[in-house]
């Protein structure tokens, strides 16, 4: 007489003869995955050797340290900001040309207003519209999608774990 049980890994199913003890090991004849037989109520099978998962753990848990460092420099940046100082410039450059004014404070503190105003107006509007909200929100994706991966990751270590 047999069970059957479904792989972890492609699930399909797999007949375990009776002879076969808990704590055995059976492989997938549909994937190859090495399976321990847990023998209770039920029969259940976990994965045999949960070194490949560990492995894969650690380098998903460096895949969400990376894309939280790049979530965090996007956040940080000053992209289209910087381009205000060039607006503030512009605009001196255009007055003592166009204009013949004279280079004095006055008109080095009204680039200034100018420069931070554009500025500010400039990351605001690649803030709601622009690359900086596209790529924080792609990158949020991301590092959820990898968080939900490191999960399923060490429900399975800890599934292999036991016997």
């Amino acid at each position: 007489m047999s069970q059957k049980a479904r792989c972890i890994n492609c699930r399909v199913d797999i007949t375990v003869p009776d002879s076969y003890a808990h704590g055995d090991h059976i492989k997938c004849g549909g994937c190859g995955t090495q399976h321990k037989i847990i023998r209770g109520e039920n029969l259940k099978l976990v994965l045999a050797d949960v070194g490949p998962l560990k492995d894969a753990l650690r380098q998903n848990q460096a895949l969400i340290q990376r894309l939280e460092t790049e979530l965090a420099k996007a956040r940080g940046s000053f992209g289209m900001s910087v381009n205000g100082l060039g607006i503030g410039l512009i605009y001196v450059i255009w007055q003592v040309g166009q204009k013949d004014r004279m280079l004095e404070l006055r008109l080095f503190w009204e680039a200034l207003a100018i420069a931070v105003v554009s500025g500010v107006v400039l990351e605001v509007l690649n803030y709601l519209f622009l690359a900086k909200r596209l790529t924080m929100g792609r990158l949020s994706d991301e590092i959820e999608a990898a968080r939900a991966d490191g999960k399923q990751l060490e429900q399975k270590i800890r599934e292999g774990s036991r016997l």
